[in-house]
């Protein structure tokens, strides 16, 4: 098996590329994308991601990003794992372990301490995580609604709409001023969400609304949808009544099919969910791991240092990666 960077991958590696990606998580990762972000931003690490082949054929891959995230003791770089996946029948192989070893050497030599990731608890690569040193530190709570459409009229001093492109400067000054004072995943880079237009990640006009009073943003929440449901794991407000405002938006975009709200949204006003219309859970299936590189250490510490269990942690759909 030879380990390879995302620069050394040949144009006619992109069809594996495509079948882990796709085999894996339904999506793919375009160049185009990557690209992006690799010359408009520092989220990527230099050498983008690892793959491994044999004979010339593609059977695994992980990609590594650099985040900012907040501690108790400050803000440093942590290395987040995405699209961790083996060809489905290269499975057991050893081939996400060899993955993981280098991308945790090349890590520790960048001068990273912290290498985390989003998994499934019922997948059987959990345990290889577990084993290679990631705790489970964080599970997202839900907050999931039945379905019906959304009666009564508008705050007449709030106006929600559709967001437009225009708005995005404002949103991320929005999401900075609230997120001050956080710890977690409380700091974007400025532009990060004009990055995510670019590179065809972010629609605006059908994945964000906005709250105003006035002329003032007031708040906005992030939508994922299609036609069978409608998830909010981005809501960020300013007021009560705000959050109040798009939560019932948010009812209305559904048009009578399922809802429903996640991450920190969900902790930081359960209040608004205590309606017998939710059912609600403080777990999910989908949580954060973490690991501490050269340090074994005990799910107890782990969950410390991140500060999942402070009242002040932050942790929105968009830092799911």
């Amino acid at each position: 098996m030879k380990l390879l960077t995302y620069d050394d991958l040949g144009p006619e590696m992109e069809v594996d590329r495509a079948l882990l990606n796709i085999a894996a998580f339904g999506g793919t990762f375009p160049r185009r994308s990557i690209e992006v972000w690799r010359t408009r931003s520092t989220m990527l690490a230099d050498y983008v991601g690892l793959f491994a082949s044999e004979g010339g054929r593609l059977v695994g891959q992980v990609y590594v990003l650099r985040i900012p995230y907040t501690f108790r003791d400050g803000t440093a770089t942590i290395s987040g794992l995405a699209g961790v996946s083996t060809r489905p029948d290269r499975g057991r192989g050893g081939v996400a372990r060899a993955l993981l070893s280098e991308v945790h050497r090349r890590e520790r030599a960048a001068g990273i301490r912290f290498i985390t990731l989003w998994t499934n608890r019922s997948w059987g690569a959990h345990a290889l995580y577990e084993h290679l040193g990631y705790r489970d530190v964080y599970s997202s709570p839900w907050a999931i609604h039945g379905g019906v459409h959304a009666r009564g009229p508008r705050p007449t001093a709030l106006r929600v709409r559709p967001a437009r492109p225009s708005d995005l400067p404002e949103v991320e000054a929005l999401h900075a001023r609230e997120a001050k004072g956080r710890l977690g995943f409380c700091r974007e880079p400025k532009g990060y969400l004009r990055t995510a237009v670019l590179a065809r990640e972010l629609h605006p006009e059908k994945e964000l609304l906005v709250v105003r009073r006035g002329k003032e943003m007031a708040g906005y929440a992030h939508l994922d949808r299609n036609p069978y449901r409608t998830l909010c794991g981005e809501l960020v407000a300013s007021t009560l009544r705000s959050r109040r405002a798009l939560i019932a938006e948010v009812a209305r975009f559904a048009k009578g099919t399922p809802y429903g709200f996640q991450h920190t949204p969900v902790t930081d006003a359960p209040q608004l969910f205590r309606s017998p219309a939710y059912s609600t859970s403080a777990r999910a299936w989908w949580g954060f791991m973490a690991a501490e590189l050269g340090h074994r250490w005990t799910t107890e510490e782990a969950v410390h240092m991140f500060a999942t269990d402070d009242p002040r942690f932050l942790c929105l759909a968009g830092d799911r990666f």
